[in-house]
């Protein structure tokens, strides 16, 4: 039987992962894999976390399973996060929504995926041009076919808002639109106020359900403006579904912590699609790991560790912008292209539109790895590499 495979194209992540950890310089640079990087090029982990952790070992009493929603307070205090003023303003809100712990924001996002195909299994999933390059094999998997939407504008490195209007509007009832909230991956160009309102209502008048995508909470603009899309899809869809990555916000990437919120209609109806998500969850993982999302509810059910937490969060936030603004100083009126537009874009990420000539002289001349198009990870840049960086970029623009 397996004599006989056919293997699919490599996910460039971690291809070029690979290809990095294969190269003996020990002057190399990965500004590819989208992990936070304090000015050591260390993935700290946060203080509150070794505290959470700290009492865990000391008061957790069992390791006895979760169940396939995962930790019921978790979710509580993950839906309170993210929702807490539509929750006390809106009193049916909380028995029309369900929340469930996952696997990481992966596997919200292909609980998501497989939920949408038992749905409606000839629906479409609109993705942006480009997309975060694991949305396409997450829904591909989960059977859905895909549809794309100009984002990234070439010519400016910016949005291209009208772009994604025009092409939205080929979308079906039915259909639907994934939106990354803050910190677009790949390309760190985000929506305004008036860009979110045009949009909600396009996809309220073709009958779409939003799909948001959260990876980057408190990393862009901070923990509560980082949330403004979601606070005009929630007062005006009363479908909508949002998938949650804890793995960024609290530095607990290898405990793969998420979470699926979905918004529906009415109560039983939201029933109904809550023990569906639990027998699709059955069919693939069966339930959740369970310490990264002890850890979350206790730093949440703390108001001494969620503040430590806060303030954590806000230090990475600064220095992400400290390293956009070093790249940009450094590079402006040095090179081809003209670099202001990296102070434009958000969050964790920017992009340079490399095609993969350039990429292969980085890697092979410069021991410089960045992701697919010239995806650079903003927080992989400190005092020390910054130079050889903006010496590696100008070398391959001549």
């Amino acid at each position: 039987m397996l004599q006989a495979i056919e293997v699919g194209p490599t996910d460039p992540i971690l291809m070029m992962l690979a290809q990095y950890h294969a190269d003996p310089n020990p002057e190399k640079i990965d500004l590819g894999i989208g992990v936070y990087r304090d000015n050591k090029g260390r993935t700290p982990i946060l203080k509150a976390v070794k505290e959470a952790e700290a009492i865990l070992l000391k008061e957790e009493a069992s390791k006895a399973y979760l169940g396939p929603a995962g930790d019921q307070r978790f979710n509580a205090l993950i839906t309170d996060l993210l929702l807490h003023d539509p929750l006390r303003n809106q009193p049916d809100m909380a028995q029309n929504l369900c929340t469930l712990q996952t696997p990481g924001g992966t596997g919200a996002l292909r609980v998501a995926g497989d939920l949408i195909a038992h749905a409606n299994p000839g629906a479409t999933i609109w993705l942006s041009n480009p997309p975060w390059v694991t949305h396409r094999p997450i829904f591909s998997s989960a059977g859905l076919r895909l549809g794309y939407y100009r984002y990234f504008d070439p010519s400016t490195r910016g949005l291209d808002f009208e772009g994604m209007i025009d092409d939205l509007k080929d979308a079906a009832p039915g259909d639907v639109v994934l939106i990354q909230v803050a910190g677009h991956n790949p390309c760190g160009c985000d929506l305004n106020i008036e860009q979110w309102e045009q949009l909600s209502a396009l996809l309220a008048d073709l009958g779409v359900t939003p799909l948001l995508d959260l990876a980057y909470h408190g990393l862009c603009t901070g923990l509560e403006s980082d949330l403004l899309g979601l606070r005009v899809i929630e007062r005006s869809h009363a479908e909508w579904m949002l998938t949650y990555s804890a793995s960024k916000t609290f530095g607990i990437y290898f405990e793969r912590t998420g979470a699926l919120l979905i918004k529906c209609k009415e109560k039983a109806i939201c029933d109904d699609v809550r023990s569906e998500a639990l027998n699709l969850i059955c069919g693939n993982y069966y339930m959740p790991p369970g310490h990264g999302a002890s850890v979350v509810r206790t730093i949440l059910e703390s108001e001494e560790l969620g503040q430590m937490w806060r303030k954590e969060l806000e230090k990475a936030r600064h220095r992400i912008s400290k390293c956009r603004k070093l790249l940009s100083d450094s590079l402006n009126g040095t090179t081809a292209w003209h670099y202001n537009f990296l102070n434009h874009q958000r969050g964790m990420f920017s992009y340079l539109g490399l095609n993969e000539a350039q990429l292969s002289a980085l890697r092979e001349n410069y021991s410089l790895y960045v992701g697919t198009g010239g995806r650079i990870n903003v927080a992989g840049i400190n005092e020390k590499n910054v130079e050889r960086i903006c010496e590696a970029l100008k070398a391959v623009q001549r």
